[in-house]
């Protein structure tokens, strides 16, 4: 080994403490950049995969009852249509053994499931259904603990039937139970006869369109569908068009993935400044020995090469320390995000563009920060470096360190005036040390107050929704009886009704785009409810007045989509009429992400008026007197109960309770939340490592003033009392600075996150409690990293001190 080599791995050896935060500093760096790419790069691609895998229909369009296989004949006879795919979904009540309590779910009945076409039920264990036996979906499977085996209780029209368990699979369209989807079994086509689904028949129609896939072409095709099925006077209830190469989750985790993308980089950015500030320290120590250096003859080059050999080893070591930690962390992050959207997760994987860029990180970026401070150093004279005592005394001497010396000997006891001058000693230090504390700081201010406006808007959303509970029928019912039953039940206060009916929408004979991939349906409502009101953004809600005329309020993203103004003039096509609609406003509209059916709203008056259906209902919005979601349950229970005691079934995708919905959707963003709150940890720690390297750093720096003090007198009770101070108060002025800065960031961040999880802005909320729990956390904090260091001084004893 040369003498430069021996000179390089003593400087590391002999400072082990600095060498080891510097190590851990690059390393936690290198493993958020390495989880965070890593787990974006992981869940795309497996989400795209499974999707291709499940081969999608393009269009998927939900009927409003059975119809017969024979009228297929004549849609796959229309030009464009490649391929039709069919099955059956319907509600069913069902129970496990020795319960007594019925639970809504969901039947889904193919032809073959050996002989699938388009978005394929793939088996997962055990084996396909039969007339005498079903299967479980998978997140069923785990939402309820069913599995191969048991058998359930069925409540059909004519008696009870008890079914087993054969086996286990995993569909690629179904919504977690955990966030409001429904328990999915799978028949055999007979299994469904028990039910009254007739063989040969089919509620979903899933086509596909001849190649190239594009949306207008699936949009047109599905409108002539549409036309062919209502000539036989079948409606379809949703319409679905699906991209077949990306998965309909992507729009889900796209702003979610910006804001993790800038967090990781943010890391590495304060991996680079503990680097910047490490180097700088441990320079100002070995200034002495670069004189020597200098003084027998080594060149400017060799000296900046031992410095970033030093640098360059403790990347390579951090490099190989966070690379397998990262890919870890980012396949196990990827499958439990994965499981949300059922996609198995398969064998280990990992990104190369991960590694790319941890490599890139973890060595490129420490010596790009490093080289300013090295190359600084390393062309300093003999003179300069020999002259340099490392006392650090060249505090007081400019205007700013007069008034802080004042400020400071003024307001404060001399101790803590003392600790407070010390933060500005080294300012180079104080900024790239505050840097970290601050970003934390913010980085946590920031992440609450996501919270404190979700909750602010789910809060507002539910104060326009003044029903308790929204039950959905699968076919129109008469609202008489519909009435009865409701009213039958004592916390029943008040009764709406609404109708649905599927909706064609034009503007200048331009099929309308939608945000909502499930297309639009129209909601019709009485002008003067009072139950229900969104959010306008420009126009009005409908009134009274409006009864009888074609007027609509309609969703802001389909307005922007299309460059629909409040006053514009629509053609709207209901079953085979075709008339002029005015837009009279515009709502916000709440939804988690796009997978959802999106409402066009008008008077229930006129529809009736063009439809001649009268007293028919397709919702039926109930006021009561709930105050908790433990009676919500109780009342949606005995709601479903007596309606499936008076044969009506109910359409479970969108009926719904207030409180119960707006659990969901908080849940929806608790992985998302449970991430960011990992990294707003590692930050945190970051913060805390750095906070402590630049303190031991100081005592290092400060020994010969430490030697100092104690020959004077300083009680080394005195000089711990001093760098703990310090500590604190870097920690302080950390909160004081960091508080503006999270106020600034957090409104477009929650926008952003709105927009892309809930498909709207979310109202802004600056959680004012938060700022005390960062004042907490970031005493504890800096309490922790300045406690060794501060130790560390205190038992320096005068002859070492004055030795070094």
């Amino acid at each position: 080994m040369s003498i430069l080599l021996y000179k390089v791995w003593g400087d590391l050896w002999l400072s082990k403490s600095r060498s080891l935060l510097a190590v851990i500093s690059i390393a936690v760096g290198i493993f958020c950049v390495g989880t965070i790419f890593g787990m974006i790069d992981l869940q795309l691609s497996k989400m795209d995969a499974a999707h291709k895998e499940s081969l999608p229909s393009h269009i998927n369009l939900i009927l409003n009852r059975d119809v017969d296989v024979s009228v297929l004949e004549e849609i796959k006879a229309l030009p464009g249509v490649a391929g039709v795919d069919t099955m059956s979904q319907l509600t069913v009540y069902f129970r496990k053994p020795l319960e007594s309590t019925w639970t809504m779910a969901t039947l889904i009945i193919r032809p073959d499931y050996q002989k699938q076409g388009f978005d394929k039920t793939l088996l997962e264990a055990g084996a396909w259904p039969t007339q005498n036996n079903l299967a479980i979906e998978n997140l069923s499977a785990q939402f309820t603990g069913l599995g191969i085996g048991d058998s359930i209780e069925f409540k059909t029209s004519a008696d009870k039937l008890i079914l087993p368990i054969n086996g286990i699979v995993r569909h690629p369209f179904v919504k977690p139970p955990k966030f409001g989807g429904q328990v999915h079994f799978f028949a055999a086509p007979s299994g469904g006869l028990p039910f009254g689904v007739p063989l040969n028949s089919f509620r979903q129609l899933l086509v596909q369109i001849a190649s190239p896939y594009s949306e207008d072409k699936a949009r047109t095709l599905a409108g002539d569908i549409r036309a062919v099925l209502a000539t036989q006077q079948i409606a379809a209830n949703v319409t679905l068009l699906q991209d077949p190469e990306r998965h309909w989750g992507r729009p889900f985790l796209s702003g979610v993935n910006n804001v993790l993308k800038l967090m990781a980089l943010t890391a590495l950015a304060l991996a680079s400044v503990l680097i910047l500030n490490t180097i700088s320290a441990h320079l100002a120590l070995q200034r002495n020995q670069i004189g020597v250096m200098k003084a027998l003859g080594a060149s400017t080059f060799t000296v900046a090469k031992i410095y970033l050999c030093e640098v360059l080893l403790m990347a390579l070591m951090a490099t190989l320390l966070a690379i397998p930690l990262g890919l870890a962390a980012a396949y196990f992050s990827s499958c439990h995000l994965l499981e949300l959207f059922n996609i198995n997760c398969g064998g280990f994987d990992f990104s190369p563009r991960a590694v790319l860029y941890m490599l890139l990180g973890g060595l490129v970026v420490p010596l790009l920060a490093a080289l300013s401070p090295i190359l600084l150093s390393a062309t300093m004279t003999v003179r300069e470096a020999i002259a340099d005592y490392g006392l650090g005394a060249d505090f007081g001497y400019s205007r700013f360190d007069i008034l802080i010396e004042r400020i400071a000997s003024r307001l404060l006891p001399t101790l803590y005036a003392v600790a407070f001058c010390n933060l500005f000693r080294r300012k180079t230090s104080l900024v790239l040390t505050q840097s970290v504390l601050i970003i934390a700081g913010t980085t946590f201010l920031v992440l609450i107050s996501l919270i404190a406006s979700l909750n602010l808007t789910l809060n507002h959303e539910m104060a326009r929704s003044q029903f308790a509970v929204r039950l959905s029928f699968a076919v129109d019912q008469p609202e008489q009886q519909l009435l009865k039953i409701a009213q039958a039940i004592p916390a029943t206060e008040k009764v709406e009704f609404w109708q649905r009916l599927p909706v064609e929408m034009l503007k200048d004979k331009k099929v309308l785009r939608q945000k909502g991939n499930l297309g639009t349906q129209l909601l019709a409502l009485p002008s003067a409810s009072s139950l229900y009101q969104p959010l306008i953004e420009s126009g009005r809600w409908l009134q009274a007045a409006d009864a009888g005329k074609r007027v609509v309020v309609i969703s802001a993203d389909t307005a922007k989509l299309n460059g629909i103004q409040v006053g514009n003039t629509l053609q709207i096509t209901l079953g085979s009429v075709k008339q002029d609609w005015q837009v009279i406003g515009i709502y916000r509209w709440l939804v988690a992400g796009n997978y959802a059916v999106e409402p066009v709203y008008a008077p229930l008056e006129t529809l009736r008026t063009i439809t001649q259906a009268k007293n028919m209902a397709s919702f039926a919005l109930i006021q009561a007197s709930i105050d908790n979601p433990e009676e919500e349950a109780d009342f949606l229970s005995l709601l479903k109960q007596r309606f499936q005691d008076n044969a009506i079934k109910l359409d479970v995708y969108n009926t719904l309770a207030k409180l119960e919905q707006n659990q969901y959707i908080r849940n929806q963003f608790n992985p998302v939340l449970g991430t960011l709150s990992g990294l707003a940890s590692m930050i945190a720690a970051v913060g805390g490592i750095g906070l402590s390297g630049a303190l031991a750093i100081s005592v290092m720096q400060r020994t010969r003033e430490i030697g100092v003090l104690s020959a004077i007198g300083a009680p080394a009770n005195a000089i711990y009392r001093l760098f703990l101070l310090e500590g604190l108060l870097h920690g302080l002025v950390a909160w004081v600075l960091s508080i503006p800065l999270a106020y600034l960031a957090a409104e477009p961040i929650a926008g952003e996150l709105g927009k892309t999880m809930l498909g709207i802005e979310l109202d802004f909320a600056f959680d004012l409690n938060a700022v005390f729990y960062w004042l907490a956390i970031v005493l504890l904090l800096t309490w922790a990293a300045s406690y060794w260091p501060a130790r560390k001084a205190a038992k320096l004893t005068v002859r070492q001190c004055l030795q070094h």
